[in-house]
């Protein structure tokens, strides 16, 4: 493993995309949104660097489940599609339920199909209960009001607003989480080494979740066939994908999600300064 960088991550996927006008909107969301994806990167650099209390942990496992795990939002997607395929002809139909086919695989893993009905909902939790045992980490109160905020915005993106909108969630989620789970691993793998007295088993099953969304280039996989799902949804509704809106949604995901990472991010750094206060009263 290596500390390398969410943008340095991505930008390998972004040159794969052979749709150029998806692919400057896709590296220029980056770009203008760079202040926020810092944030980001911030929050993993300090990660490591200290023993967190199980409050802090708990906000910080509350708080990022909101950001992630999106399978109702992306099932309600599907159904939409799917309905919208029943309202037409062969050939619009057929596309249209071939884009809510594709759209649905990005939550195969997510559901256990191929992997004996163990959800990843289910691997989040080991992750979690790993660091913090019974420590009731899934409190409403545990999670912070940006976090909240940002899950409710995914969702209404793919149930309630456009569908094209819809899609151009579920994809860049994609392609951003492969870059962050990636910087996740090595974050939380350092943190393991340095402060947990973990068996190889224990320390393989805390990173199981982190780790099954790395492997294999999952998310990458994901991201691909959100573009195939756009590109049936286009095609049937006859309606040219608007590059400029895209842009627009990739730049606020990763604003949104920055603002998460940066009150994470201020927490720990008041634990920091809490301890570090304590240290020089004492």
């Amino acid at each position: 493993m290596s500390t390398s960088s969410i943008i340095n991550t991505v930008s390998s996927i972004i040159n794969m995309v052979s749709d150029e006008k998806l692919k400057q909107a896709l590296s220029q969301s980056f770009l203008e949104a760079s202040e926020a994806l810092q944030h980001c990167e911030n929050f993993f650099d300090l990660l490591p660097t200290h023993c967190w209390s199980s409050k802090m942990l708990a906000t910080f496992f509350n708080s990022w489940k909101a950001t992630h795990l999106k399978m109702l939002g992306i099932y309600s997607l599907s159904c939409r599609l799917q309905r919208l395929a029943l309202t037409k002809d062969t050939q619009e139909r057929e596309q249209l339920l071939l884009a809510s086919a594709f759209n649905a695989e990005t939550s195969h893993e997510d559901l256990g199909l191929d992997y004996e009905g163990v959800t990843h909902t289910a691997l989040y939790e080991d992750f979690a209960n790993s660091f913090l045992g019974n420590y009731p980490w899934q409190l409403d109160e545990y999670c912070l009001p940006q976090a909240c905020d940002f899950k409710n915005w995914i969702y209404h993106n793919m149930v309630v607003d456009d569908i094209s909108n819809g899609l151009f969630t579920n994809m860049f989620s994609e392609i951003y989480n492969h870059g962050e789970y990636t910087r996740a691993l090595f974050a939380f793998s350092e943190l393991i080494e340095k402060y947990y007295r973990f068996s190889s088993e224990e320390k393989e099953k805390a990173l199981f979740y982190i780790g099954v969304h790395v492997a294999d280039e999952t998310e990458v996989a994901h991201f691909q066939v959100v573009v195939k799902a756009l590109n049936e949804y286009s095609k049937a509704t006859n309606t040219p994908i608007d590059y400029t809106q895209a842009k627009l949604l990739f730049k606020e995901y990763l604003t949104r999600l920055g603002t998460v990472m940066e009150a994470l991010t201020i927490e720990m750094r008041q634990e920091i300064n809490a301890a570090k206060h304590l240290l020089s009263v004492s």
